[in-house]
């Protein structure tokens, strides 16, 4: 297996364990504002709830899926790299877009803008592996080898 292909394999199989600790954070998290909300300490909007849905569901799809596509590159399925790249491309999109679209949650006493930070440099670091797993598979020993 070509660096290329191992180094994506390698990332694809980093970024299933992120999965898998993502989705149980954001349940987490989200029971913990739950019982904030219930003490009255904040106001969930009305327009969290589907996103956050939509969220842990693109979590869990997102996870199986790089293991799928881990193990079945790994087999030099080129149908597998393709999905990967669509797959991280997709990512990347709706990365950007749940920047635009997530309501703020005001949290009385709290400081939001560490909480601001980390959740953008957790974002930036999922679209920048996501980049460079695109970047691994998209160069023609990837190709090459996926094709045989």
């Amino acid at each position: 297996m070509p660096g290329t292909t191992r180094a994506a394999v390698v990332l694809l199989w980093i970024l299933f364990g992120f999965g898998i600790c993502g989705g149980v954070a954001s349940l987490v998290g989200y029971a913990g504002l739950s019982a904030l909300e219930s003490q009255g300490d904040i106001a969930i909007p009305s327009s969290f709830m589907p996103l956050l849905v939509a969220s842990v569901i693109q979590i869990v799809v997102w996870t199986v899926l790089r293991g799928v596509f881990a193990v079945k590159i790994a087999k030099r399925s080129a149908g597998a790299r393709k999905g990967a790249i669509i797959l991280e491309a997709v990512g990347v999109g709706l990365g950007i877009l749940s920047w635009i679209l997530t309501p703020e949650i005001e949290v009385a006493g709290a400081d939001t803008t560490s909480s601001m930070a980390s959740g953008m440099i957790g974002a930036i670091i999922g679209i920048a592996l996501a980049a460079v797993i695109i970047g691994l598979l998209s160069h023609q020993d990837s190709k090459r080898w996926c094709s045989q």
